[in-house]
């Protein structure tokens, strides 16, 4: 399931002493099933928690962690999730980062619901809320991690070097995004920099995950687009504890390019080089006979053969600029993509869907007749998803 920052509605947390109200009468609401408990003294709407998306509840428990343990300092997928940048999946857990070895692990299953709530109240919410309730109700479990050594620091003293204010780890306050308090303010929570995060996280998440989360940073599309400088990047390799890592590091953030605008552009990139096809020209513009100015997603030799991504993001934010319905918004596609055509260019889409098929994608591009290159440089072996620090 897709990350994407998007919050057009909010959580509102709920602590007792704001509103006047004792943790026993709020709990008392969380049997009736009005509410639902996230941590001790940490209680939400539990309507508008079984109705939010995955992502925006996940948010709402690292808020959750965040105000329960003020000192709790997160990481990896969660952290980068904060920072709004398009990861590939959602978390399975809270995920923070561990004050020692001893503390590394996971915490006990923690349930939202009250002890007394009846099987009525969940009969209600499947009704009103369908499937999406089991998940929803769910434990929600904290996951602490450890660190691993930079090499030349002997093994052990990772968190001594950790909290080295030399070591270039940097510990910030964000908010949450989508997420606010009994009072309506932003929730803030300690995370650790970004630059670190990434060089943490992007060697387990995979090719496509790894390149999906460097696109959108280097070209500053999350977050407040804040442009981390390459020798902030520098401060941090230190970290990468094993030359596995290191390559995986190198080689997505040489692959990575800022000028991919969606994570479907950018997983697309490596899937396309993955099957062995000539990197792409990525946002050609050019002028049609009409004298119409157009960008393609994608184009190859010289711009005779273009190809274009097709999200279900893009087409309704086109429809929103537009002011269009779905229909006029469609047929205006068509007849774009009839004009490419009319000028001499060969055109190959593709959409969300079809990058789950690599066979469908490669159908496509050898139809268009996109080169292919003799030998494909993609360091699948160097990328570990799953493999645990440590």
């Amino acid at each position: 399931m897709l990350y994407v920052p998007d919050h057009p509605s909010t959580l509102q947390l709920i602590t007792p002493g704001a509103i006047g109200l004792s943790r026993a009468t709020l709990m008392r609401r969380v049997d009736r099933g009005e509410l639902l408990r996230l941590r001790p003294g940490v209680f939400v709407e539990a309507a508008s928690w079984l109705q939010a998306k995955p992502w925006d509840r996940h948010l709402g428990l690292v808020a959750a962690v965040g105000l329960h343990h003020s000192q709790a300092i997160f990481c990896r997928e969660t952290a980068l999730a904060l920072y709004g940048v398009p990861l590939l999946s959602v978390p399975d857990a809270a995920q923070v980062r561990a004050s020692s070895s001893s503390s590394v692990g996971s915490s006990k299953p923690y349930s939202p619901v009250g002890k007394r709530l009846g099987e009525g109240y969940a009969a209600q919410w499947r009704k009103r809320f369908g499937s999406q309730v089991g998940t929803a109700l769910r434990s929600l479990p904290v996951r602490r991690y450890g660190l691993a050594s930079p090499p030349g620091i002997p093994s052990g003293r990772a968190w001594q070097a950790y909290r080295n204010p030399d070591s270039g780890v940097k510990i910030v306050l964000v908010p949450v995004p989508g997420v606010v308090d009994t009072e309506g303010r932003a929730v803030r929570v300690r995370v650790e920099s970004l630059p670190f995060v990434l060089i943490d996280t992007v060697p387990r998440l995979g090719p496509e995950g790894g390149v999906v989360a460097l696109d959108a940073v280097l070209g500053e599309r999350c977050g407040d687009g804040t442009r981390i400088a390459p020798q902030e990047f520098m401060a941090v390799e230190r970290w990468l504890s094993t030359k596995k890592a290191a390559a995986t590091w190198t080689w997505a953030y040489q692959f990575a390019d800022e000028r991919s605008e969606s994570p479907g552009e950018s997983r697309s990139r490596v899937l396309i080089a993955q099957l062995g096809f000539a990197p792409p020209e990525l946002q050609r513009r050019e002028r049609l006979p009409s004298g119409e100015w157009v960008r393609f997603d994608f184009s190859w030799s010289g711009g005779q053969i273009v190809g274009e991504f097709d999200g279900r993001i893009k087409f309704d934010q086109a429809k929103l600029l537009a002011g269009g319905d779905d229909r006029s918004v469609y047929w205006a596609q068509v007849r774009r993509e009839e004009a490419i055509r009319d000028a001499g260019h060969r055109v190959v889409r593709w959409g969300w869907e079809d990058l789950a098929d690599p066979e469908v994608i490669e159908r496509k591009l050898l139809r268009e007749g996109v080169p292919r290159r003799r030998s494909v440089d993609l360091p699948d072996r160097c990328f570990s998803k799953g493999v645990e620090s440590r």
